[in-house]
């Protein structure tokens, strides 16, 4: 019985020693919900990029769409490209859609 209370601290104190490691482990703030956390900042600062590279390209095009300074052979690329017509004095180059498959 003497044998046995000597060990009951050492159990107590190994018991309170796996409770607070397996929360550090697993719980709300633990390691591994740390490790989702920060993929998820990373998928997510991947995407602020993107949307920060789309904003700077249509800031881009509407430069040179403003009454200031009007890109003249940008708004005929464009018009071109949106009406699908082409000037006189364009080449045209038809490429078979399977040419390159």
């Amino acid at each position: 019985m003497n044998a046995i209370r000597r060990f009951i601290p050492s159990f107590i104190l190994a018991m309170v020693i796996s409770y607070f490691g397996y929360h550090a482990l697993t719980g709300e703030q633990g390691l591994l919900n740390w490790i989702v956390v920060e993929n998820e900042i990373r998928g997510v600062e991947d995407e602020l990029a993107l949307a920060v590279a789309e904003r700077e390209r249509l800031e881009s095009i509407k430069a040179r769409l403003s009454n200031e300074s009007l890109d003249l052979d940008y708004l005929d690329e464009r018009a071109r490209a949106v009406l699908n017509v082409a000037h006189p004095r364009d080449f045209i180059v038809e490429i078979e859609p399977d040419a390159y498959r």
